[in-house]
């Protein structure tokens, strides 16, 4: 209980998930290359209640780069620092990785002649640049060409409520994608 347990005596699984949580985020930026990012976008406190020092906490952190040996570093640097962290205490830790996944690299041809497409429709309007996100193309890649083009968000909010897209920007996106598409066909 909140209200009885001494501070000298607790197990605060909470307390301890958001002080591991900031140790990450420092160690991250330390060793982060300059297209990492990372993300600890769920945390789950048990038994999630005001008056009960929490006994149980998860956290999933994710990462992402192009590059397979910075994702290497991180996720070492990840298990150091849980090991670390748990030896010092109070509150046990341990960690599970749910799910892996390397970059993708894209089709060149595919990028120049998206590329050239966006410079007929959008000339300097364009931006070149690697996604983190997972996509099919990511596992397409493994067994076909495969390439990726995005249009912009508003005020660059992805996934979330408030997303959204000017009208002008899909039709435009629209046009490049079906320019694109045909150059494509016709280089076979």
């Amino acid at each position: 209980h909140a209200g009885t347990t001494q501070m000298v005596r607790r197990k605060d699984a909470g307390v301890a998930m958001v002080t591991l949580a900031h140790r990450i985020n420092t160690r991250f930026a330390e060793i982060a290359g300059p297209r990492t990012v990372w993300t600890m976008g769920r945390m789950l406190l048990h038994p999630n209640a005001p008056s009960i020092v929490p006994g149980r906490a998860e956290m999933q952190v994710q990462f992402r780069d192009t590059d397979m040996a910075v994702l290497q570093r991180f996720e070492a640097a990840l298990f150091e620092l849980i090991e670390e962290y748990s030896r010092a205490g109070p509150c046990h830790c341990a960690s599970e990785a749910t799910s892996k996944s390397e970059p993708a690299a894209m089709d060149v041809e595919f990028q120049r002649l998206t590329e050239a497409a966006a410079e007929r429709h959008a000339p300097g309007l364009h931006l070149r640049m690697p996604s983190g996100a997972g996509h099919d193309a990511q596992i397409l890649s493994r067994r076909m060409r495969a390439g990726m083009m995005f249009v912009p968000s508003i005020r660059g909010i992805s996934h979330h409520w408030a997303e959204d897209t000017k009208e002008e920007d899909i039709v435009l996106g629209a046009q490049v994608f079906a320019d694109a598409c045909a150059e494509i066909l016709k280089a076979g």
